[in-house]
């Protein structure tokens, strides 16, 4: 109720915009006019802020707005290199790892891409605990939305608490979360994932370097039936997008009101005219090539329900998979394309996903 989407802070708000506006033609002092004018002004703007954070359901609590105007990453632990299998107990562990986890902030460099980012990597409890001392796990890889930064993932979305719930219950597996930053900080352009004609090599990092990073310094399974891919908005055209193309390295992949075409970055086309590069990078092509060529990774498909162009690209991307039996659609009521539809489908989304990618694995 008194968070930032509750009622009592919009009804505060015009309360205040109707105290400073009656000021305002009360008084006589020009002084007084003019600051009730000025605060009238402020409120009326923050009220416009606060209905817009509530339609995109982003800042839930005041710790999330407080740590993103400050920049804050709340419960991460920064490293300044990956850690070997030797040190990193030595590095990130301690007493409450074991139920807690460790969330890691890290650089990770491309060697193939040359691009070097700093991500976030989330070590569950089990991580830590002896009875899985040997065991390698799952992994899945969650690409934000742009504009946008990995820490999204953890503060508005509070996917390793929601994680670490769903384990607790028996409703997941334990997985390990691997967060790469996809356009090189908040304010950059959008790359959505692809390898840039004289440009970054978005694609190539993603698919390549951070699983290389990962597995060089984690206790983690190898790339390929064990890995799945994930995201929200352009992170689902990512998620797809990658996971076609690159169908032996990824088991799974869930995109949530993704989109399934490239579109030009802010009016410039980033495969630079190549018509073939543009198809190559084209998930409704890319699924049909499929049609005759598997393998194919099971795909999770999600759509908030009142955006229609959400919904009709989701079913169209399940008809095109559907040849293999490996897609379903989740849509989500009342809902459209804002982070209040991706937070209630991001518990059933990790649930099928780290379930199917620990199948297959011997246990601890």
């Amino acid at each position: 109720m008194f968070g930032p989407q509750g009622y009592a802070i919009f009804t505060l708000l015009a309360i205040a915009f109707v105290a400073g506006f009656y000021a305002q033609h009360r008084t006589s002092n020009v002084g007084l006019q003019v600051a009730a004018a000025v605060m009238s002004f402020v409120v009326a703007a923050v009220f416009g802020m606060a209905a817009v954070n509530r339609f995109y359901d982003y800042y839930q609590t005041w710790g999330d707005l407080y740590n993103d105007m400050t920049g804050t990453q709340a419960g991460v632990t920064p490293l300044p290199n990956l850690p070997s299998h030797e040190n990193l107990q030595k590095a990130v562990g301690g007493a409450d790892a074991p139920r807690f986890g460790r969330l890691l902030s890290v650089k990770l460099p491309g060697a193939q891409s040359h691009i070097s980012r700093t991500g976030l990597i989330y070590l569950p409890p089990q991580y830590f605990q002896a009875p899985y001392g040997s065991y390698r796990f799952p992994v899945i890889e969650l690409i934000h939305g742009s504009p946008g930064k990995p820490y999204d993932w953890v503060g508005a979305l509070h996917v390793t608490r929601v994680l670490s719930d769903l384990v607790s219950k028996g409703r997941a597996a334990p997985t390990v979360l691997v967060m790469p930053d996809v356009n090189g900080g908040e304010d950059a352009a959008a790359s959505q994932c692809v390898d840039e004609a004289n440009g970054p090599k978005d694609d190539t990092y993603v698919s390549t370097d951070v699983p290389a990073d990962v597995t060089s310094a984690f206790r983690v399974q190898p790339q390929g039936a064990h890995w799945g891919i994930s995201g929200y908005s352009e992170g689902g055209f990512c998620a797809a997008n990658i996971a076609l193309r690159h169908p032996l390295q990824y088991a799974a992949a869930a995109p949530m009101s993704g989109y399934f075409q490239p579109v030009p970055e802010r009016g410039v086309d980033q495969f630079g005219g190549n018509a073939t590069a543009r198809l190559a990078n084209d998930p409704y092509w890319l699924a049909e090539v499929h049609q005759r060529t598997a393998p194919l990774p099971a795909f999770w498909l999600m759509a908030g329900a009142t955006d229609r162009s959400d919904v009709m690209a989701a079913q169209t991307m399940a008809v095109l998979l559907d040849h293999f039996g490996r897609a379903q659609v989740d849509v989500v009521p009342r809902v459209s394309h804002t982070f209040a539809a991706w937070i209630p489908a991001l518990p059933p989304m990790l649930s099928w996903e780290s379930t199917l990618l620990t199948h297959g694995i011997p246990p601890p």
